[in-house]
């Protein structure tokens, strides 16, 4: 019965959120094409694929070719009625013998949730021989995030364990496992949100914000910079994350912090300045592997103290 309660009480938040800043103002309508997901029409219009899906009344990421499809506020419409819709560059890329999306995300620099998402899988499974459709590789750009109220620069003693003694334990507990499931399913209703430096609302918003405002639907209340974030809750190794730990990058600029979300398997969902959303990336991305500072643990399960 905890579990159902605990269920209902975040998806009520969730869908209060999405839904009630968006009331009436579903405005245009798309017919779906051939080779078109659910990623490549959020890019086109602007606005995030669980927006979409709600608007559409979608369970999951399937769509078929002819299927019309409401566009809920686009914030970018096409002009003109022979002008083709935006899309995020492309390429192709053949699967071979000992292919695994995983493996492929690694060479590639494209998470697995954004290979999925831009092939329509369903599941893990592969082919030989199978053509993916991948985002072509941008040229690399620090992630720079220019958080509001993130100008301190993270000295020495930020990045070590225990030099805050006073809050080394995790600020709370999951009641169960379904419900730290729960939260990294909340977690990804977020992905295409556009990031704006500063912003706290599905508008936009940055990183630190993000990792706020999911925590807060637990009754954790955080910090609102990723620097005041790494002062809190229990730190722990790369080796030793779970998921809903959150993750902090240095970055070049001004040496400041960088905050994401780790969902499992390498994965972590972020505000990224860089790609102006909310997406998931890897740790092993060559980016991110090489700044990674620290995990922390914000709600540990009952078992574990």
């Amino acid at each position: 019965m905890m579990g159902r309660w605990v269920f209902w009480r975040v998806w009520l938040v969730v869908l209060f959120v999405l839904i009630c800043p968006r009331i009436g103002i579903c405005e245009e309508r798309y017919t779906v094409k051939p080779g078109d997901s659910l990623y490549t029409i959020s890019k086109s219009y602007g606005i995030s694929i669980a927006l979409l899906k709600e608007a559409n009344g979608l369970k999951g990421d399937h769509i078929k070719p002819k299927q019309v499809l409401l566009i809920p506020n686009p914030q970018k419409r096409p002009i003109g009625k022979n002008v083709q819709k935006v899309k995020p560059e492309t390429e192709t890329y053949v699967v071979k013998q000992g292919d695994t999306l995983s493996s492929i995300s690694k060479k590639t620099g494209v998470s697995v949730d954004e290979i999925k998402k831009l092939n329509q899988l369903q599941t893990d499974r592969l082919k030989i021989g199978q053509s993916l459709v991948l985002l072509k590789p941008k040229e690399k750009k620090d992630e720079e995030t220019e958080e509001i109220g993130d100008t301190e620069e993270i000295k020495e003693g930020d990045l070590t364990q225990g030099e805050n003694p006073t809050i080394a334990e995790p600020l709370g507990k999951w009641r169960d496992p379904e419900e730290r499931t729960l939260f990294v399913r909340m977690v990804k209703t977020f992905l295409g949100v556009p990031y704006r430096l500063g912003g706290s609302t599905l508008k936009g918003i940055d990183c630190s914000a993000f990792v706020k405002k999911i925590f807060e639907v637990f009754n954790i209340q955080l910090p609102r910079t990723a620097r005041e974030q790494l002062q809190v809750g229990k730190k722990v190794g790369r080796e030793e994350l779970e998921e809903g730990d959150i993750v902090f990058f240095k970055t070049r600029w001004a040496n400041r912090a960088h905050v994401g979300i780790y969902i499992g398997k390498n994965e972590f969902v972020h505000a990224s300045y860089r790609s102006k959303e909310v997406r998931v990336d890897s740790l092993e991305t060559p980016y991110f592997n090489q700044r990674f500072i620290s995990g922390v643990r914000i709600i540990e399960l009952e078992k574990e103290s």
